[in-house]
C-alpha cells in the first residue's frame, strides 16, 4: 500500500467533533484565533498546539518553514491561497488529516462555525514559520524559541 503523498489530506473521520470546551485557550495574533500550545521541544525543534477559529476568523498570511501536521478536530478549516493571481479556497471538514507543508503561503480560518485545529510541527532549522506582510513580504519568523517562551510563560509546568 502506498502511503499518501504529502500534499494529499486524508479524511479519518466524517462528523468526528472534539469537545474543546474545557481547553485553557490563550489570544492567538488575529481577532477571533486562540491557541493553546500542548508541547514544544526546542533540541528537537519540534511544537503541538491547538488553534481555536471563531466563527469565520481566520489568521493572517504566513508562510510554513516547518514540516506541519494538521488534525482537523471539529468544524472545518478553510484553507485560502493565492495560485496563479487567483484565490483558492481548499476546506478540509472534522477528522481530515494533512502533512506536509514546507513552503506553502496562505492564511487558515473557519467556516460557519468554530474550529479546533491540531498542528504539529516539526523543523530542520529554528524556524517554524513566518508572518507576512499584506504584499507578503517577511513581517516575522516564528521559532521553536517563540513557541517555548509562551509555553513557559502562559502555561507554568503545573498547567501543562
Amino acid at each position: 500500500m502506498n502511503a499518501p503523498s504529502q500534499s494529499q489530506a486524508l479524511k479519518l473521520a466524517p462528523g468526528f467533533s472534539y469537545d474543546a470546551s474545557k481547553i485553557e485557550w490563550s489570544k492567538f495574533f488575529t481577532p477571533g484565533t486562540w491557541y493553546r500550545l500542548l508541547h514544544v521541544d526546542v533540541a528537537a525543534r519540534t511544537a503541538d498546539m491547538l488553534v481555536k477559529f471563531e466563527p469565520r476568523s481566520e489568521c493572517m498570511y504566513h508562510r510554513h518553514a516547518a514540516c506541519t501536521s494538521t488534525l482537523v478536530l471539529s468544524g472545518e478549516l478553510r484553507v485560502r491561497e493565492q495560485v496563479d493571481g487567483a484565490e483558492v479556497i481548499k476546506v478540509k471538514p472534522a477528522g481530515s488529516y494533512s502533512h506536509g507543508g514546507e513552503g506553502e503561503i496562505h492564511i487558515e480560518g473557519s467556516g460557519a462555525e468554530e474550529a479546533v485545529i491540531f498542528f504539529g510541527m516539526r523543523s530542520e532549522n529554528d524556524v517554524i514559520y513566518e508572518l507576512l506582510n499584506a504584499d507578503l513580504s517577511l513581517k516575522r519568523p516564528v521559532t521553536v524559541q517563540d513557541f517555548y517562551r509562551d509555553w513557559c510563560e502562559r502555561w507554568p509546568a503545573d498547567a501543562r
